[in-house]
């Protein structure tokens, strides 16, 4: 029951957070001196000077700032976020980041995947093997993360695998877009993931070519947060195996593996669990710098030529939707830790 009220207690405070947010996204998008008038992103070209007038009064345009704030805050409420003024101009903001927003959660999960596939057992093979060549590989691995560019990094796989596989006569990898062009519409949208939408319209041939488009920036993605992940699972390793508890473990004479998986690994995912799921929650804001390199057509993508185009509803929108994934992920990291570590109370 406490649980509960905890998570009910955090959802509550979630509203000022968001309101918080909200106050800077607003003063920065419609505060700061601007070229474009905030109006343009409510009319065409077709309307008529006092259609123009009416709609600057309706959304408070023609108020003070700090009233304008309320005005836009009861149009967030109902949905009315204005026109995309970027590539996808002339179509409601809403609906151009629900169409690119799940190619992001494509990416996102996938990058996901592959850092705790990767990240994970390398921290526990580099705890297990303190000071030995595993650990030296793990170390120079997690290093190299760090310090490599996601655009270099992002261009080497493409220039290796896309271009000299194919001088080389060998298979290569795709190095941008989602799917390839002659593809496109092939199946039914369903959840706007071409993996799934694939497997759903029961055409492997679609859903192989889309997962052969994901490998590469999801791999950009990965690489450099899983040496993080293994560093931080190999040093809550080594701290955990000096715990008393886990001496008695081996003192009673149980496997070694039953010592690791069971006893010693689940208190060590504890910070493992947390840099997943504020790594998770950042990439489904957008990973743009991959997103840019790979011409992948999600939101991250978008929201850049968004900020190119002075497009300060997309920004406003894309900003208030990556933050609200944050808390949310920050919240079922917290409750996670519960099931974790049961003698964390709340």
């Amino acid at each position: 029951m406490r649980t509960i009220e905890y998570v009910i207690r955090r959802l509550f405070l979630m509203i000022f957070v968001l309101l918080g947010v909200s106050l800077i996204v607003f003063y920065l998008t419609h505060g700061v001196p601007s070229a474009w008038d905030p109006v343009t992103a409510y009319i065409n070209p077709k309307m008529t000077a006092s259609q123009i007038q009416a709609i600057r009064i309706q959304h408070g345009f023609n108020q003070p700032l700090y009233l304008q704030y309320f005005y836009w805050l009861r149009d967030l409420l109902q949905g009315n976020w204005g026109h995309a003024g970027n590539e996808a101009s002339g179509l409601p903001v809403t609906f151009v980041f629900s169409e690119r927003f799940p190619y992001t959660v494509e990416l996102s999960v996938a990058a996901t995947i592959i850092t705790v596939g990767v990240g994970i057992p390398l921290g526990i093979i580099s705890a297990l093997k303190n000071n030995k060549l595993p650990d030296h590989v793990s170390r120079i691995i997690a290093l190299t993360g760090y310090s490599t560019p996601a655009y270099w990094f992002g261009f080497v796989l493409q220039l290796l695998f896309f271009y000299y596989f194919a001088v080389w006569g060998l298979p290569s990898l795709p190095s941008h877009g989602a799917i390839s062009e002659t593809l496109g519409g092939a199946v039914p949208r369903v959840t706007g993931v071409p993996i799934v939408d694939g497997l759903l319209g029961g055409n492997l041939t679609y859903a192989w070519d889309a997962f052969l488009h994901v490998i590469l920036p999801a791999i950009t993605l990965a690489f450099i947060s899983l040496g993080y992940l293994a560093r931080i699972v190999r040093a809550s390793m080594l701290e955990v195996l000096r715990q008393d508890y886990i001496i008695l473990a081996r003192s009673k004479g149980l496997r070694e593996r039953v010592v690791i998986y069971r006893h010693a690994l689940r208190n060590a995912l504890i910070p493992a669990a947390t840099l997943t799921g504020l790594f998770l929650a950042g990439l489904l804001g957008g990973a743009i710098i991959t997103e840019y390199v790979f011409s992948w057509p999600g939101v991250g993508q978008l929201s850049l030529s968004a900020v190119f185009a002075g497009d300060a509803n997309f920004v406003a929108y894309y900003t208030l939707v990556t933050a609200l994934i944050i808390i949310v992920a920050n919240l079922i990291v917290d409750v996670l830790y519960i099931y974790l570590d049961p003698r964390i109370k709340y």
